[in-house]
């Protein structure tokens, strides 16, 4: 049995104001054949379909066009991401299912109602759908600090791993066939992309690689954009990734799709990385203004983040990089190192040449606040001077 795992397509983002529609449309025809030219007798999509939850319509009719012509190939299934809006997939999943086009937006209750059997031409595959699961949705007392907030939820989706993972086995026992999780979760260890949101409340709530199972089939894998297997854990499968660069720290990194072979029988599963080409790359260069265009010939066709090394402040930069460079989405001024400590650089120039800790505790004495030493070292270590020369 061949599947093709993918995973976070983000349809509807931005980048610093560029409109990417276009290149989404086309990464994702190229993830469609990619499908029809391996084959594929099942195709994953492992959440984050969308970027945002206030739905775009125009987003939304690329995301189930592209939903569409990959069922034209192979039944589809797929779960919300923590950028989804789950209830608007509920809605959706009846009209979709006439389609081959499996969708769970939360988490289910039961375990039989959580894992679908799928007719394909290989044979039966069980899949177990985990979509994000929101932490506003657990049990936390008030006041509940960050660690417990990170463990209770770490425990949440590590239990409902392992339901899921039992129902798989139950299933692929009787019926034969092969067994997949395809869930939107965080392993610790996994290495980030970068273009990832902050999760929430700043805390990354991730399960224990020894949560995630190793004995079924296939482990589709979405949220984080790099593409990688699962951390510390020798179980098949692991993150597809983004199949679209979506931030600056993404830039060096390979976009690809993930096929799966399948050998029910010898229980052994091999998969590949498959790349992706229809997506502009994003490049950085660093350089002084003029300069830059000679730079930015390396990469053709690129969105370019531009650090442009300058002697003093250019008022109209942005204007002047981009008359230059029409696709510069960022630009970011790199000024000279300023002057070491003692030589005028306003640390020590100030006020006949007294330096700024003595005006600074001056300041607090005209106003009748005597300054407190360790304020005063404080500041005098900021500037760059060892606390011996505080006041």
């Amino acid at each position: 049995m061949r599947l093709l795992h993918t995973a976070d397509w983000h349809v509807g983002k931005r980048l610093y104001g560029a409109d990417r529609d276009d290149e989404t449309r086309a990464v994702l025809a190229e993830v469609r054949d990619v499908a029809e030219r391996e084959r594929a007798d099942a195709v994953l999509v492992a959440g984050d379909l969308l970027d945002r939850r206030l739905v775009d319509p125009a987003a939304l009719g690329a995301c189930l066009g592209a939903l569409r012509a990959l069922a034209e190939v192979a039944p589809v299934v797929a779960i919300t991401g923590n950028h989804d809006d789950p209830d608007l997939w509920e809605h959706l999943a009846p009209y979709l299912e006439a389609r081959r086009i499996h969708v769970a937006g939360r988490v289910r209750g039961a375990a039989e109602d959580a894992v679908r059997t799928i007719d394909t031409a290989a044979g039966p595959l069980h899949v177990a759908m985990l979509p994000w699961l929101e932490p506003g949705r657990l049990d936390l007392p008030a006041g509940a600090d960050v660690r417990a907030a990170r463990g209770t939820y770490a425990d949440a989706v590590g239990a409902a791993v392992a339901v899921l993972a039992a129902e798989l086995r139950r299933r692929r026992e009787g019926a034969g066939g092969a067994a997949a999780l395809l869930g939107h979760l965080l392993v610790d260890g996994a290495a980030a992309g970068g273009g990832e949101r902050e999760l929430t409340l700043g805390i990354a709530y991730a399960v224990a690689p020894g949560a995630v199972p190793t004995d079924l089939d296939y482990l589709a894998l979405g949220h984080v954009h790099r593409p990688q297997g699962v951390p510390r854990s020798p179980a098949p499968g692991g993150y597809a990734g983004s199949p679209l660069a979506l931030d600056f720290s993404e830039d060096a990194h390979a976009k690809s799709v993930t096929v799966a072979e399948v050998d029910p029988a010898a229980q052994t599963t091999t998969t590949r990385r498959v790349p992706l080409t229809a997506g502009r790359p994003l490049a950085r260069i660093r350089g002084p203004l003029d300069a830059l265009p000679e730079l930015a010939a390396a990469h053709t066709g690129a969105w370019l983040l531009c650090e442009v090394e300058l002697d003093a402040v250019h008022p109209d930069l942005v204007r002047e990089v981009r008359d230059l460079l029409p696709n510069a989405l960022r630009i970011e001024p790199r000024y000279a190192a300023p002057a070491a400590p003692g030589e005028e650089d306003g640390a020590t120039a100030a006020d006949g040449g007294r330096a700024l800790p003595e005006l600074y505790a001056d300041w607090h004495a005209e106003r009748g606040v005597p300054l407190d030493p360790r304020q005063a070292a404080i500041f005098a270590e900021a500037l760059g001077h060892s606390e011996a020369d505080a006041p």
